[in-house]
């Protein structure tokens, strides 16, 4: 399944796309680039949720991916994306792109586990098993 199928299965809260001049600051803000097929994704929907093969999947939006880096000061370089839905959320590792699970109830880097060497992995394991956090 690609990014374009993922973007047509996950329904939204009346959210359109960012342009890319909006990721292109929010990137700059938080010194880093998102990779570039969750780019494609915020280009067509700035959050959305749904089941996506085996997993139910909620990506989040710009600005609550912005709220999370702002509030929460102990998760040293994990930028927060989305969640499972049940408590588990999902980040890039800002220094290696690895992407973590990290239990929401206690939002600091010492519960966080990686789960894919990257967000095309991510993307991969997603859609084709399981996922195990």
């Amino acid at each position: 399944m690609d990014i374009q199928e993922i973007v047509q299965k996950i329904k939204t809260n009346e959210s359109v796309g960012l342009s890319e001049d909006i990721i292109a600051d929010f990137e700059k803000d938080i010194n880093w680039h998102f990779p570039a097929d969750f780019r494609n994704i915020l280009k067509a929907v700035d959050g959305g949720y749904g089941q996506v093969g085996y997993n139910y999947i909620d990506f989040w939006s710009i600005n609550d991916i912005g709220f999370y880096i702002e509030e929460m000061k102990d998760l040293d370089e994990l930028i927060l994306f989305a969640s499972n839905g049940c408590g588990m959320a999902f980040a890039f590792d800002k220094r290696s792109n690895e992407i973590f699970s990290i239990p929401m109830d206690c939002l600091e880097r010492d519960y966080a586990k990686i789960i894919a060497k990257d967000f095309n992995d991510f993307i991969h394991k997603l859609t084709s098993q399981k996922l195990e956090y």
